[in-house]
């Protein structure tokens, strides 16, 4: 996958997670130094209510998307809205939202920011 193949997909997701006011978005473009995708967005989310509320919207703005697009059309989700960190797995994008205590503790931006080009949003 190139960088622009995903642009519109990156750029559709990141607009989604601002419509739903989710705070200090971040992509990081890590094709280059990993085999498992090629962007991962990290965001914080407010608490619980938000998460789930986050979690449907983009859960539904995935399975709307066909099966033939470069992204999985089925994400697969790890983590609970209440534990504080949601994670969407589509293969070429992954979806990480953390509330802010477990953003901090995990420090995962540090990680991702040593292997790819970030982006602030």
């Amino acid at each position: 996958m190139t960088d622009l193949s995903l642009q519109p997909y990156i750029d559709s997701i990141v607009s989604l997670l601002d419509e739903k006011k989710v705070e200090d978005i971040r992509t990081y473009f890590v094709a280059e130094t990993s085999w498992m995708t090629d962007y991962v967005i990290v965001s914080t989310i407010k608490n619980s209510v938000h998460a789930k509320s986050v979690l449907v919207q983009l859960e539904q703005f995935f399975h709307k998307m066909d099966k033939s697009d470069v992204v999985y059309s089925h994400p697969r989700v790890t983590g609970d809205p209440n534990s504080g960190w949601i994670i969407l797995d589509a293969n070429s994008v992954v979806v990480h939202c953390l509330d802010d205590d477990s953003r901090n503790f995990y420090n995962i931006d540090a990680l991702f920011e040593k292997q790819g080009n970030v982006h602030y949003f």
